[in-house]
């Protein structure tokens, strides 16, 4: 059972790398029709994009110290998947608003960034430092540990960000591309609550025929003092 969710912790970085630099993709793209696709717009949402990583990395740190279970990660996911939604619904909506303002090029692309991904891409940034403190089980591992979750999900996000760009976009949109990301995560966020119930149940199944076990042994003590 931990070398399955090992494995599951290892799949769930790669797959939220994937979607991360998926949605990076396709913030250029979003914000083009209303701001250019010119250094503004993509220095605008790669800089939204690293500082809520950053701010994942944090917040994803700290809760992790404090409640180190599968089921709070499956929630974060779910939560990242939920975030997608509006962003998939009303990206043309949200952009217009913000191009609307008139603002300088520059801080109404930035804006308009931060409004639709500061908010998915901080609850993915959550998810490595998460894994990590689920698969660390020692000190002397945990760089190891680290190391190779931290390559899982760069390959992932080289992926995404390469299926996206050459593939996703043309041939299913914008629109459906924010879809099937939201989608997957919520698949996966399923999959590890699932996980996290039946390791809980079979833990405590553990404990209760541990317990049994001993209340047998004192049992028979009275037969083993009689002998």
């Amino acid at each position: 059972m931990l070398q399955l969710r090992s494995l599951l912790l290892y799949v769930t970085a790669f797959v939220c790398g994937w979607v991360m630099m998926g949605l990076e993709i396709l913030g250029g793209r979003v914000l083009s029709p209303d701001f250019g696709s010119g250094v503004f717009v993509w220095g605008s949402v790669i800089g939204v994009f690293l500082l809520s990583l950053s701010t994942g990395y944090l917040i994803g740190g700290w809760a992790s110290s404090r409640w180190p279970l599968v089921a709070v990660l499956a929630g974060v996911i779910l939560a990242a998947a939920l975030s997608i939604v509006p962003v998939a619904l009303w990206y043309p909506e949200i952009s217009g608003w913000f191009a609307a303002l008139e603002w300088n090029e520059r801080y109404g692309a930035l804006a308009a960034a931060a409004a639709l991904f500061f908010l998915p891409s901080t609850l993915l940034g959550m998810v490595s430092p998460y894994c990590i403190r689920l698969l660390t089980t020692s000190v002397e591992k945990s760089g190891a540990s680290a190391g190779t979750l931290y390559a899982i999900s760069t390959v992932g996000s080289f992926l995404g960000c390469i299926h996206t760009a050459f593939y996703l976009i043309v041939s299913l949109g914008i629109r459906h591309c924010l879809f099937a990301g939201a989608g997957v995560l919520g698949a996966l966020g399923l999959v590890l609550m699932v996980v996290s119930v039946v390791g809980s149940r079979t833990k405590k199944a553990a404990v209760a025929d541990s317990g049994a076990g001993s209340l047998a042994q004192w049992g028979d003590l009275p037969e083993l003092i009689k002998k």
